[in-house]
């Protein structure tokens, strides 16, 4: 299937499903989107903490390396 073929049958499919603009739904996703913007704001927190720490335990591994290479 070529490319303006697909095109063809999404805008088919997008012309003839109804879109659900219900008060109720509406609230639904406002509330997902809410839920997924709170998820993903704690695992980019939690991933710069991770790196942070890493970081750390890089520098104290390699200062504790040189300070083992001095007293040699």
């Amino acid at each position: 299937m070529d490319s303006n073929s697909k095109k063809k049958q999404i805008q088919s499919l997008l012309d003839t499903t109804p879109v659900d603009t219900s008060a109720e739904h509406i609230k639904q996703l406002k509330d997902e989107l809410l839920k997924l913007r709170i998820e993903n704001a704690y695992l980019k927190e939690l991933r710069r903490l991770r790196l942070e720490e890493e970081a750390l335990l890089k520098k104290q591994r390699e200062s504790s390396t040189a300070s083992e290479e001095t007293s040699n």
